[in-house]
């Protein structure tokens, strides 16, 4: 190629480079600006995750770790199956139809139009598979088991802390956020005191209820004994320990919540409570129509954090309790730390993080597929 010819394609090639820059230049700076972030991301997250997931295919000795042995979905076969494992039509039947009724409930929905067909659709397959087919696995009754029973105990305990303290957690946040919503130096000072627990330790938090909550010198007792009521085992009844943990967990991060829900309030256009009086609509009527829509991004934000908090609890109970009375209070992120650092069997508890991971990520998966959507 002459020289000749080189020369008239440079200023061609220019051209060519100048428009594309000019096409992607806010790209490109976007990119330079999310990278200290991706880099610190990708070192800090997304690697250990690939690494969970190259442990859990291997036996992995913690106080070996040149030792290994790979083998493979051994762990995850370990985990979640056992000897003697049958499907019972009638394993747990009243919960399963109780899980079913909300096929066609969310159909129902969908035909008044309070509810778009195709989440209904996910929420029938949702419902179909786990309360038609997983739940009726179970160890037969001649001789099953599970291989890791404890697992499936944690898991349990786990998956009732989230179905109690995820609604109550989000409902007195909203409560609180509409009676601090508002201007004035009093309501600051409220805000602050509701908060104030927020910044607690676990370690502070466990030391002030467990002082509060001891059956024989603790404040409660104290106070209760004024009224003639024996001292209470909390901490030490299998069914009083884990609403006392949910009742901590309220105190703990019920603030959280509140300062969430209070920045929704904030976004909603106050001219629309003024449009609903002059219409005569009364408070009831305008939470309903305007506070609730209005919040309907903030709500699901606040109950996707909770879920995901809610299934990593681990500090307030292992200080409070240790997984007792009778394991009844032992969670899966307890499990997990006891497999890796008490048993030195990193593979399994990577495994079971693994798993957990899993579980969180499909729960989000449908709360985000089941909220309404801006059109």
């Amino acid at each position: 190629m002459s020289d000749q010819t080189l020369a008239a394609q440079a200023p061609l090639q220019i051209s060519r480079w100048r428009c594309w820059w000019d096409r992607n230049r806010d790209t490109v700076d976007a990119y330079l600006f999310l990278a200290p972030f991706l880099v610190v991301y990708s070192v800090f997250v997304i690697y250990p995750v690939i690494q969970a997931v190259y442990m859990s295919l291997y036996k992995w000795d913690l106080l070996a770790m040149d030792m290994r042995e790979f083998i493979g979905l051994k762990n995850y076969f370990r985990m979640v199956w056992g000897s003697g494992i049958t499907w019972d039509l009638k394993h747990l039947l009243v919960w399963r139809l109780v899980g079913l009724a909300t096929i066609p409930l969310s159909w129902w929905a969908a035909l008044r139009g309070s509810m778009r067909r195709a989440n209904a659709r996910w929420l029938s397959i949702a419902a179909m598979v786990l309360f038609a087919g997983i739940l009726g696995i179970h160890p037969g009754e001649s001789g099953g088991r599970w291989y890791d029973a404890v697992f499936w105990s944690s898991f349990g305990n786990t998956v009732q802390f989230v179905l109690l303290s995820t609604p109550l957690i989000v409902v007195v946040g909203l409560a609180m956020a509409l009676a601090l919503n508002g201007s004035g130096r009093s309501l600051g000072l409220y805000r602050t005191a509701f908060f104030a627990s927020y910044v607690f330790s676990v370690s502070v938090l466990t030391l002030i209820w467990g002082y509060l909550l001891q059956p024989q010198r603790g404040i409660l007792a104290a106070f209760l004994a004024n009224f003639g009521v024996d001292p209470i085992p909390w901490l030490t009844d299998p069914k009083l320990a884990m609403p006392a943990i949910v009742i901590t967990t309220l105190w703990w991060t019920v603030g959280f919540n509140m300062v969430l829900f209070l920045a929704g309030l904030q976004d909603i256009d106050p001219t629309l409570y003024e449009a609903a009086e002059i219409d005569g609509a009364g408070r009831f009527m305008q939470f309903r129509h305007i506070t609730l829509p209005g919040l309907q991004r903030t709500t699901l934000m606040v109950v996707v954090l909770q879920i995901i908090a809610s299934f990593q609890i681990f500090g307030q109970v292992y200080i409070m309790t240790r997984g007792g009375p009778g394991g009844s209070t032992r969670v899966l992120i307890q499990h997990i730390y006891e497999s890796g650092f008490r048993d030195f069997r990193l593979g399994y508890a990577s495994a079971m993080s693994l798993f957990l991971f899993a579980i969180m990520f499909v729960v989000s998966f449908f709360q985000f597929r089941l909220s309404p959507q801006e059109e």
